[in-house]
C-alpha cells in the first residue's frame, strides 16, 4: 500500500522538548495510521531512538534512519534490505585513521562510533579545520561528508549516506512521490533533510547553523517543537 504521506522529522529539539505538543501530534499520527508513513531521522544510535519511544511516547515509527543517516531499520527493528548493501562497512575505522593525527578533534564516547560513521566534537568548526579534514581524508583516499550541528558535533559519514539520502531510499521504496514527502528538522544535521527535494519544515526554535543554510523554498514555521511539525504539515497539505 503506497502512503499519502511519507513524514520523516528528526527527534531532538524536532519532536522532543514540548511534552504537550508531542502529544498533540501524537493524537494527530493515531488517527491518520491509514494515509501516512512516519519516519524518524536523527543522530541518535538505535537503541537510543527505542528508548525515546518508550521513556518519551512517541509514536511507534514505520522505520527509524538513525545514526545521522548512515543506517536504517524497519518498523520491527530489522536493518533495511538493500541499504546497508550499498555502504562501505570499513567506513568509520578508515576516517578514526585517517583523522588521528588531527588531535584537536576529540573522538566522542565509543557508543557514539559505528562502522559507518565516525564522530567528533570540536567547537566552533572554522573554515580551515573543515580543510584540514578533507585534506587528511583525502590523503587517505576516503570519501566522506562532514556533518556538523550544535557548533560542537561533527560527524564524518559515506558521502552516499545522510538523512536526505536515507529518506529518498524509503520514499523510493514505499513509491511515495516526493511531493508527499514531508520533512522537518532543526539542527545542521537536518540540513541534508532539506535539501533533498522534498517539503521541507524548520521548526521555530531551530538553531541559526539550519536558518542560515536551508534553501529559500523550505517553510519556516513560527510554532517551536512537535507543534512546528503539526504546522509544517498544514502549510505543506494545502500545497
Amino acid at each position: 500500500m503506497t502512503a499519502v504521506r511519507l513524514l520523516v522529522s528528526d527527534l531532538d529539539g524536532t519532536l522532543l522538548g514540548d511534552p504537550p505538543a508531542l502529544a498533540r501530534f501524537a493524537r494527530w499520527v493515531g488517527g491518520r495510521r491509514g494515509s501516512i508513513r512516519l519516519v524518524y531521522a536523527t543522530g541518535r544510535h538505535r537503541g537510543s531512538v527505542e528508548s525515546a519511544i518508550d521513556s518519551e511516547r512517541l509514536p511507534r515509527p514505520d522505520a527509524v534512519i538513525s545514526a545521522v543517516g548512515t543506517e536504517i531499520h524497519d518498523a520491527a527493528g530489522r536493518p533495511m534490505r538493500g541499504w546497508f548493501d550499498l555502504l562501505d562497512r570499513s567506513h568509520g575505522e578508515r576516517v578514526r585513521t585517517a583523522l588521528r593525527p588531527l588531535h584537536w578533534l576529540e573522538p566522542q564516547p565509543d557508543e557514539n562510533q559505528t562502522d559507518l560513521k565516525a564522530s567528533y566534537d570540536i567547537r566552533g568548526l572554522t573554515p580551515g579545520d573543515a580543510s584540514a579534514i578533507r585534506r587528511a581524508l583525502a590523503a587517505a583516499d576516503v570519501e566522506a561528508t562532514l556533518v556538523y550541528s550544535g557548533s560542537i558535533h561533527l560527524d564524518v559519514i559515506p558521502t552516499i549516506a545522510g538523512k536526505g539520502r536515507a529518506a529518498r531510499f524509503l520514499a523510493d521504496r514505499w513509491r511515495v512521490p516526493e511531493t508527499a514527502v514531508f520533512t522537518f528538522g532543526d539542527s545542521g544535521n537536518d540540513l541534508d533533510l532539506m535539501t533533498a527535494g522534498f517539503r521541507g519544515t524548520i521548526v521555530a526554535n531551530a538553531l541559526p547553523e539550519l536558518l542560515a543554510e536551508a534553501p529559500i523554498d523550505v517553510y519556516r514555521s513560527a510554532r517551536p517543537f512537535a507543534d512546528g511539525v503539526l504546522d509544517g504539515i498544514r502549510y505543506w497539505s494545502q500545497r
